[in-house]
């Protein structure tokens, strides 16, 4: 899990109040195979941070390889 760490080297953890779709957090809760709500929001925030720097790399080795992409096992 990626957290943020303050300057003494601890996660940063604040208390927050939302008012959250219940059903919601609960299926993705069955999903992620978490215990707590808490575990859940984490992992949920980790998988779309995750996902966007995936996206990053993904566009970066498009624009390197000018939009070719060849299939080296096609050449066998």
């Amino acid at each position: 899990m990626a957290i943020k760490m303050s300057r003494s080297g601890q996660a940063r953890v604040q208390r927050k109040n939302y008012r959250i779709d219940v059903a919601k957090l609960e299926r993705t809760r069955r999903i992620l195979g978490t215990r707590t709500e808490t575990e859940t929001i984490h992992r949920a925030l980790d998988l779309v941070a995750d996902e966007a720097a995936l996206v990053e790399a993904l566009r970066s080795f498009v624009v390197k390889g000018r939009g070719h992409i060849e299939d080296l096992d096609a050449r066998r």
